[in-house]
């Protein structure tokens, strides 16, 4: 087993994590030329000091550090005359300071790396948005060696396929998200946009705001999203997959420790909450909350107060089937529906409770507003939230 752990740049993560298998870190600035797949002010600034004594500590330990250069959208700035050569300038300038390989999402960055380093190991990124072997085959063809899987990462057909292929396949196993989440790509552009040198970065993203009103409408959708319980590595493992990426590039220390603690251990007999992101579950009431401070605004207090039950909801990670993923493997869940299906509700009634009641006791909201019209006040600098980021330089 491997685990790919997110960087916070604080170093005591890499020394509370020595005795656990990580291979390997990752991260970046918050602002960059490509962006890098979060919007920037969620993330710690890092000065190239502060990486370089970061990567050195990485080093010391026998860990390598990878950068994410993962955008999914570069905003058209990649047809200016010296964009290439720009980009190829900062990945040389994070070659200088250890960098031991990179994240990437679009083909043209990998060509352009490969024109001046042909072998320097690049992982494509979930941004990429693997669901088929033959998308895989074209980024194999690439040069590069491995592939994160995310959205498909219960796809158990596409990952054997992905294996006989050649590629060193990686699970990122404590995210979130819905099931073929619909808000998925505006989420990963405006990540990817909000990231880049002048930017204006919304306070808060719209995508997400979405997705947390799925789980407001029917919060057992959980149980069908995208997470993997430490329980279950074992089943990639048999099918030849070895790396599990760890996320939150935004965590404390403690908490990055706690969640690789946890996957290494291959169990936790706590709440699954505790190790899982959630970012749609929390950061929607604290973005509409501000903006009803900033501006009594009714529609964004009745959308906060929808959210409220959610701040209550445990998973009991003891509670859920031995056989859970195996079940799911076995189920075609690309070609049917979570309705027709309805498994993962089944077993939402046994592990999921919001304010300590089952879902089936639990009654959703009825007429909110329309969440778009909300969409302004979202915006940098809007209704008292957060200003316009203020991008960091680009290294050079």
């Amino acid at each position: 087993m491997q685990i790919v752990l997110a960087s916070n740049f604080d170093d005591r993560l890499v020394a509370e994590t020595a005795d656990l298998p990580v291979s390997t870190f990752f991260g970046g600035y918050p602002v960059q030329l490509t962006g890098g797949g979060r919007p920037p002010q969620i993330l710690p600034e890092v000065t190239p000091e502060r990486f370089r004594d970061h990567l050195e500590v990485v080093h010391r330990l026998g860990r390598n550090f990878y950068a994410t250069l993962n955008s999914s959208d570069l905003g058209l700035h990649e047809y200016r005359p010296d964009y290439v050569e720009r980009f190829l300038r900062e990945v040389g300038e994070l070659l200088d300071l250890g960098v031991d390989g990179f994240v990437i999402a679009i083909p043209a960055l990998i060509e352009a790396i490969r024109t001046e380093w042909p072998d320097v190991p690049i992982t494509v990124s979930t941004f990429a948005r693997i669901r088929t072997a033959t998308q895989a085959e074209y980024f194999l063809g690439l040069g590069a060696r491995t592939i994160i899987l995310e959205e498909a990462n219960r796809d158990f057909r596409l990952i054997r396929a992905l294996v006989r292929l050649g590629a060193e396949v990686e699970i990122l196993v404590n995210q979130s998200c819905l099931p073929s989440c619909p808000y998925r790509g505006h989420h990963l552009n405006t990540s990817s946009l909000a990231s880049q040198p002048g930017a204006p970065a919304p306070a808060f993203e719209y995508p997400i705001l979405e997705c947390g009103l799925e789980y407001v409408r029917d919060p057992s959708k959980l149980i069908s999203g995208i997470f993997v319980r430490p329980e279950d590595l074992q089943v990639y493992e048999e099918v030849g997959v070895a790396r599990f990426k760890v996320s939150g590039r935004n965590r404390s220390t403690e908490w990055l420790a706690h969640a690789a603690r946890a996957y290494a251990s291959r169990s936790y007999p706590g709440d699954l909450t505790e190790i899982l992101s959630l970012v749609q579950v929390k950061g929607p009431r604290s973005a509409l909350k501000r903006i009803v401070a900033a501006s009594g605004n009714r529609e964004a207090e009745r959308l906060a107060d929808a959210f409220r039950p959610l701040e209550q909801i445990t998973i009991d990670n003891r509670a859920f089937p031995k056989d859970f993923l195996r079940h799911i493997a076995a189920v075609d869940c690309e070609h049917t529906t979570c309705s027709a299906c309805g498994y993962c509700r089944e077993v939402a009634e046994h592990v999921l409770r919001i304010a300590g009641r089952p879902p089936s006791e639990y009654r959703p909201p009825v007429e909110l507003p329309e969440a778009i019209r909300l969409l302004p006040e979202l915006r940098a600098g809007a209704s008292g939230l957060p200003p316009d980021t203020v991008p960091l330089p680009v290294v050079r």
